[in-house]
């Protein structure tokens, strides 16, 4: 039998503390802090109207800590049973649902959920958790998923948050990031989302005088 390579045995050694929601990998202590800050001066007066998204919540260890700010959709394939994540995310997007705080916690890269997440969100918090490219053994596959949505293999967390900026203004969404914490191997980095007009964005006027018309085939452009 062929012995197992580092990256394999790791990868085991994690994945067992997932299973046993070890707070050495999980880190809940430090993610209710995070959320508590960037909540503090949150207005909790309409808590019917907040409306609370956690993907990939795992074993709920933040779910109750966000009941406190108003309605929690809680899902996870494997702990909670109560759908996969990644599908369900889609499908809120097609019924047009709309969240105040989302938290985006899966155990691998969360890129596969840009830039549509920020369709979700007009106006309040989005929460993500992101693994260190630079502490991981990045296979091929891997390598080339990082370069594809960041332009490099091994992205610097600047680059990362930049590019996450980049990613909301794809559906015009301002994206400031308010709070990150370090946690060994991921990082924790919670945005204020706020929907933006693109003419006041951009500071153009939308209309007629300012369309641009394409030319017919017997006009020239220029």
């Amino acid at each position: 039998m062929t012995p197992k390579t580092y990256r394999a045995l790791r990868h085991d050694v994690v994945r067992k503390k997932q299973l046993e929601n070890s707070n050495e990998v999980h880190h809940p202590n430090e993610k209710t802090k995070q959320v508590k800050r960037v909540l503090l001066n949150f207005d909790e007066t309409n808590k019917n109207n907040i409306k609370i998204l956690e993907l990939f919540s795992g074993q709920g260890n933040l779910t109750k800590l966000y009941e406190t700010y108003g309605c929690v959709s809680a899902y996870d394939k494997k702990h909670l049973k109560t759908g996969d994540s990644f599908l369900e995310y889609h499908r809120l997007i097609s019924d047009k649902k709309k969240f105040t705080i989302i938290d985006l916690d899966p155990y691998g890269f969360p890129n596969r959920f840009f830039p549509d997440i920020f369709l979700l969100i007009d106006k309040g918090f989005l929460f993500i958790t992101m693994p260190k490219p630079y502490v991981n053994i990045l296979n091929g596959i891997t390598q080339t998923h990082l370069t594809c949505y960041y332009g490099t293999h091994n992205p610097s967390k600047e680059e990362i948050i930049e590019k996450i900026g980049l990613f909301g203004l794809c559906h015009w969404r301002k994206i400031e990031l308010i709070d990150e914490i370090d946690c060994k191997s991921i990082w924790r980095f919670a945005f204020s989302v706020e929907k933006v007009k693109a003419t006041e964005y951009t500071g153009v006027r939308n209309n007629a005088k300012n369309l641009f018309i394409p030319p017919s085939p017997q006009q020239k452009l220029f």
